[in-house]
């Protein structure tokens, strides 16, 4: 394999940079040995990515409030009967709005949230893009919970590439990309951005170019870093050091990869038709991937949409687009739960617009983002995370009512705190407490 990485260089700084930061983070940046001590630039770039790295500056684009979220009830017909009879009533869960992210501008246009990871409950990354043209992408870094409200720590913007999806580390962020860089043979690319005491920087960025027209998603997993293309894709495993290959797989229409850490396997939805396929985690056989298995699953038919997947105690969670929620046995490939797409008749949409396009779990609760359907609530019998392949009975709660919501993009739920990917909406963090 060639030598494909590009390095930044003649990095700018901005005027007005400003050169406080919190003496907590300098020591725990400085202890952490991994962190290079460079320069003082808050904001800086390099005539393709600007990073602000000032929180006055990206606070403009944080509100905060205490706003209660109401779950509506399902209409009747609007799911099947069986899933009418909620595990948990609406009134059982309680949803606070507590701080919403407006999508960054760049060169005027407004861009849309297309993805949240999380590392901890207190780190956390959001991807933007613009749909269609031109190539303009972004990513916000929110970190350290000042009681129970984030701020942007460190804010990226590239004029030449969309990002469809984030992932961090210890020492890096990585965005999944499509770039219109004529230096590679094709669009998708994943870049590596490191963080100094400062926030993140530019200074020994690297990019590599990928296979097909985007990069589709990304997950870091010790110092591997997996990554999915779209259209005659891939599955990567590159080293976190350098972006070095170290194995990589042939995967038509990847959509999606997360980790299964219990039992070392890597899982990646497909589309065009519905596919899991399953890989054995660090293992690359010369320098392919071991495929365990592949499992087919219906739904995740639209060609060019989004499908995530959420692995939760040996089992995937899937956005099957028009098949809704689909969770599957990764032992052997069985169906075992499913929670439909709402109707979108009864809603007053065209079924286009009405599409799962990802789910998350915790404990027993599911929140799912259809579309422009919005966000729904579901509820397990038991917890999804100590359930097994048992089989699944799930019940949806209702619709979340928020009231300006744009079409959504991704949901990530984990210790209490919904975050919603709501595209030209920017991005919704929500408190959220079950009651007894």
């Amino acid at each position: 394999m060639p030598e494909r990485i590009l390095f930044s260089d003649a990095v700018t700084t901005l005027p007005g940079a400003r050169l406080f930061r919190a003496a907590a983070a300098l020591s725990i940046l400085a202890s952490a040995g991994c962190y290079e001590q460079l320069s003082d630039p808050i904001t800086e770039t390099d005539g393709r990515v600007t990073v602000t790295n000032d929180e006055t500056i990206l606070a403009d684009r944080m509100t905060y409030s205490e706003e209660e979220i109401p779950i509506d009830a399902p209409e009747l017909g609007s799911f099947p009967a069986v899933m009418m009879a909620p595990a948990r009533a609406p009134s059982s869960v309680n949803l606070l709005l507590v701080a919403s992210v407006k999508s960054p501008s760049i060169l005027g246009t407004r861009l849309q949230a297309t993805s949240v990871s999380r590392r901890s409950s207190a780190a956390f990354l959001v991807s933007y893009n613009l749909q269609g043209s031109p190539y303009l992408g972004a990513a916000d870094y929110l970190l350290n919970w000042i009681g129970r409200f984030p701020v942007i720590l460190s804010g990226l913007e590239f004029n030449d590439s969309d990002v469809s999806a984030v992932a961090l580390d210890g020492t890096a962020v990585y965005s999944a990309q499509a770039t219109n860089d004529d230096g590679f043979a094709t669009p998708a690319a994943i870049e590596r951005m490191r963080f100094g005491f400062l926030g993140i920087r530019l200074e020994n960025n690297a990019r590599f170019d990928l296979s097909s027209f985007t990069a589709t998603s990304v997950r870091t997993h010790g110092d591997i870093v997996y990554v999915t293309t779209g259209s005659n894709g891939h599955l990567y495993a590159l080293n976190s050091r350098d972006l070095t290959v170290l194995g990589q797989y042939p995967l038509e229409d990847a959509r999606w990869v997360d980790i299964d850490e219990e039992n070392d396997r890597v899982v990646v939805v497909q589309g065009t038709p519905g596919r899991i396929s399953v890989f054995e985690e660090g293992v690359f056989p010369g320098g392919s991937m071991n495929l365990l298995n592949t499992f087919t699953f219906e739904g995740a038919d639209v060609p060019e949409s989004k499908s995530t997947v959420e692995i939760v105690d040996g089992k995937a969670f899937i956005a099957a687009g028009p098949e809704g929620v689909q969770v599957m046995c990764l032992d052997n490939g069985s169906i075992i739960g499913s929670v439909p797409i709402p109707d979108p008749e009864s809603l007053g949409l065209d079924p286009s617009v009405v599409t799962t396009n990802a789910v998350t779990v915790d404990g027993d609760l599911m929140f799912i983002s259809n579309g422009e359907a919005g966000v729904y609530a579901a509820a397990g019998a038991e917890d999804f995370d100590d359930s097994g392949c048992a089989p699944q009975s799930i019940s949806v709660i209702g619709q979340l009512r928020f009231g300006d919501l744009e079409s959504v993009n991704h949901v990530d739920y984990r210790s209490g705190v919904l975050f919603v990917a709501a595209g030209l909406g920017g991005v919704k963090i929500v408190a959220v407490t079950a009651l007894p």
